[in-house]
């Protein structure tokens, strides 16, 4: 295939091949594929994976004829069109692993080009600025990979992974307390000393996060989304994510959600070109 594509593991495991090299995909992975890469792809038995795809053409000839799609085969017209080519970006020739969320601008950016594609008219130059808010999203999401910090204590390290791994449980203070053997005050001057919050506060934040993330792509119903992060209560849970995003989730999932309104079809009339 000729393009560089992302690829996001929006739900589901498996795995995939490019160019005789396997990689695991589970639950925010997004991959940054080459130009020029044969691909299998390898969904899990019992959980396959839910993907959205986009390609990208990092230089196309202007003036040449446009066609909103990549070659997937040497047969096919467009495969080593000089119209088009790979260019040397800020990033590996080879595949590349970041991991994003629906709730994510380069999430949200890659649900819109997809419904862009599948609903428009396919306008040259809305395609072309798409592509450029892909490409600059994408760098900002590499820049920003950052490590968790090793200068936070090894007790607070301990807690924030078991609060990520159990956060649907509602873990409360004295149980966070009970892990590392301290008392509940050592614990609150933790969080607020190197976290700059309250231990609930984060156990809230990383339950309304996972919300959002299911909001924007899942259709579970509300009162479902509230159970699977540990807020099983449907009027306490649309208060605090009211609280915390400024809409109930069922407007957020309105305004924001994969699964709303589609944008309306390109109303853009391209000009032929003048002649010479």
């Amino acid at each position: 295939m000729q393009s560089r594509a992302l690829f996001w593991c929006k739900s589901g495991h498996g795995t995939f091949e490019v160019n005789g090299v396997e990689h695991s995909l589970k639950p925010h992975d997004l991959y940054v594929l080459p130009w020029n890469r044969r691909i299998t792809y390898r969904p899990s038995a019992d959980e396959p994976m839910y993907t959205a795809h986009v390609h990208i053409v990092p230089w196309y000839r202007a003036g040449a004829t446009w066609v909103p799609n990549v070659p997937h085969e040497r047969d096919e017209p467009e495969f080593d069109s000089p119209d088009r080519r790979d260019l040397v970006w800020p990033l590996p020739a080879e595949v590349v692993r970041l991991r994003t969320e629906a709730d994510d601008p380069l999430g949200r950016l890659m649900d819109y080009a997809v419904r862009w594609f599948l609903q428009s008219k396919r306008d040259e130059r809305e395609g072309r600025a798409l592509g450029l808010l892909l490409k600059r999203e994408l760098f900002r999401a590499v820049e920003a990979r950052v490590e968790p910090p090793e200068s936070r204590p090894e007790e607070l390290r301990r807690l924030l992974v078991h609060i990520e791994k159990g956060f649907q449980l509602s873990p409360r203070i004295e149980d966070l307390a009970a892990i590392i053997g301290r008392s509940r005050s050592h614990v609150l001057k933790l969080f607020r000393r190197h976290l700059g919050i309250s231990a609930k506060g984060h156990v809230v934040g990383r339950q309304l996060r996972e919300a959002r993330e299911l909001l924007l792509s899942t259709t579970l119903a509300i009162s479902e989304v509230g159970k699977a992060v540990g807020l099983p209560d449907p009027y306490h849970f649309s208060k605090l994510f009211r609280r915390h995003v400024g809409l109930s989730p069922r407007q957020f999932r309105a305004q924001h959600g994969p699964f709303s309104s589609p944008p309306r079809p390109s109303s853009h009339t391209p000009v032929p070109p003048k002649a010479n």
